[in-house]
């Protein structure tokens, strides 16, 4: 019998001692590096009401954690485990290794302010699922921002393309369009501006023109893809990829020698609608002959996430790219990791 992975408390004030802890510098780079959490301040603490789930979460505790590790003698150390909170946010349970901590407190952290955003006050019912090794036997890959190191390429066309035009284009702006899919004119361009979709249609041909180079000079493989790949084709895992960007984007990909490594490839000349739409994930399936729910799909941004839930597939976004843990977490990402590399342990 499998033990059971869910943990209910009632929310309870704690001593605001966990905005000073999630705050330090080595605990939340620890934080985003290990659990893909960018921390909201504090923690939410909830108390177990019975005898039943303080024993639980004793078992629980000795299931698999990540370890947190103090960097002055007067700290200490904390293990975490990554949970699914209500049903919608992935965080983490830190648990401070400490004697005489309390047995039946939980202290729970996550990329989105707990209270404000799940209404919660003291004494509500909150439901934690500890989350399990993912076993899925397929993962489908964005590129940018997942694999391929270009977030930064499409802001110095943004910023060029803007520049020769007259229209500012701030770094926040443009990271912001590329996580929820919103074309950089049709955003930016006031709607009452004269000639407004022939000015678009300028800006859109001027940066298709400066694209090639912009992306030979500050476009990249990320470091170490090559190995992420291989283990994953050693465990027998199908892999896919389905990206909005065109054929050069999956050749900068191929460039590295990982051509072989993938079963399907859907880009985005190959779709009529684009994420958050499903209809790329949806022809991928198709081409792997997999179930939705036999799937993950790896990727960096809001739209990511919502086309993953549209198609019916886990969702796991990664924080190299152009969406932030809070973003992904509200978009409602199953899981949140710092990049490619981390997928690995997910899934041992």
């Amino acid at each position: 019998m499998s033990m059971p992975n869910k943990l209910s408390g009632k929310v309870a004030s704690g001593l605001g001692k966990g905005a000073l802890f999630t705050e330090l510098d080595w605990a939340k780079k620890q934080f985003i590096s290990e659990l893909g959490i960018d921390t909201y301040p504090g923690t939410l603490n909830l108390q177990l009401d019975d005898n039943g789930a303080t024993a639980l979460w004793h078992e629980l505790r000795a299931g698999p954690s990540y370890t947190i590790h103090a960097e002055k003698n007067e700290d200490c150390n904390a293990n975490c485990y990554p949970v699914y909170i209500q049903n919608r946010y992935p965080g983490a349970v830190v648990l401070p290794l400490f004697e005489d901590y309390p047995l039946n407190q939980v202290e729970i952290i996550a990329a989105v302010p707990l209270r404000e955003s799940l209404s919660l006050q003291d004494g509500d019912a909150l439901e934690l699922e500890f989350v399990h090794p993912l076993r899925h036997s397929t993962i489908i890959f964005d590129l940018d921002g997942t694999l391929l190191d270009t977030i930064e390429a499409f802001y110095i066309l943004a910023r060029q393309t803007g520049d020769e035009f007259g229209i500012e284009m701030k770094r926040s702006h443009v990271y912001n369009l590329l996580n929820h899919g919103k074309s950089y004119w049709e955003a930016t361009l006031p709607d009452d501006m004269p000639n407004r979709q022939s000015r678009i249609e300028e800006l859109n041909k001027r940066a298709h023109k400066l694209w090639p180079a912009i992306m030979s000079k500050h476009a990249r493989v990320f470091p170490n893809v090559e190995q992420t790949l291989h283990q994953l084709k050693n465990r027998g895992t199908k892999l896919g990829i389905v990206t909005g960007s065109g054929k050069s984007t999956v050749d900068l990909l191929f460039s590295v020698g990982v051509e072989g490594f993938f079963d399907a490839i859907v880009n985005g000349e190959d779709i009529s609608k684009r994420k958050p739409d499903p209809e790329g994930l949806l022809k991928c399936l198709q081409i792997l002959n997999v179930e939705p729910d036999d799937a993950i799909y790896v990727g960096d941004t809001a739209i990511d996430v919502q086309a993953s839930t549209a198609a019916g597939i886990c969702s796991v976004a990664v924080l190299s790219g152009a969406g932030g843990a809070k973003s992904l977490a509200e978009a409602g990402a199953c899981r949140i990791i710092s990049d490619h590399s981390a997928l690995i342990g997910l899934l041992e």
